[in-house]
């Protein structure tokens, strides 16, 4: 009997910690300002608690910053949903893209939308990250970005 409840507990355990480890990590690392290398672009993201991220694209013009995009991630259920408003597009409404997760990069798709359809994120060393928004057949453009650690605007 007792080996028995030692076997069941045993696969319990395994089965839980499968179950776990499944869930896509949520990326609270974006907290911050992110500068585009060789542009005055911006990402700036905000953590509003422990499953959501508020965020926006700018830009700096003639010392005037110009947002171009809100964003949002957030856990919805056992999902994880990157949210774009982009200015002037898709008659002022959100975008939802639905995350998996693979060896650190973020891939938010929605294959429905005409573009983007793929929006990653890929942590790299040395608080660097690039991001890539991809349409039909891998169509789009990349950013290189680092952290920045005190905006001087």
């Amino acid at each position: 009997m007792k080996k028995s409840i030692i076997v069941w507990l045993s696969l319990f355990c395994i089965v839980l910690s499968k179950s776990v480890s499944a869930q896509s990590p949520f990326p609270t690392f974006l907290q911050g300002t992110w500068k585009v290398v060789g542009k005055d672009s911006y990402e700036h993201w905000d953590q509003i608690s422990d499953s959501e991220l508020k965020g926006m694209s700018y830009a700096i013009k003639n010392g005037q910053k110009i947002i171009s995009e809100y964003l949002k991630i957030r856990k919805q259920g056992n999902k994880i949903i990157y949210s774009a408003l982009v200015i002037g597009q898709n008659n002022g409404k959100e975008i939802d893209f639905e995350l998996s997760y693979q060896d650190s990069t973020y891939s938010f798709s929605n294959i429905a939308h005409d573009f983007p359809k793929h929006i990653r994120y890929t942590r790299l060393e040395g608080d660097r990250l690039h991001i890539s928004v991809e349409g039909k057949s891998g169509q789009g453009h990349t950013f290189d970005l680092h952290k920045v650690i005190h905006e001087s605007h």
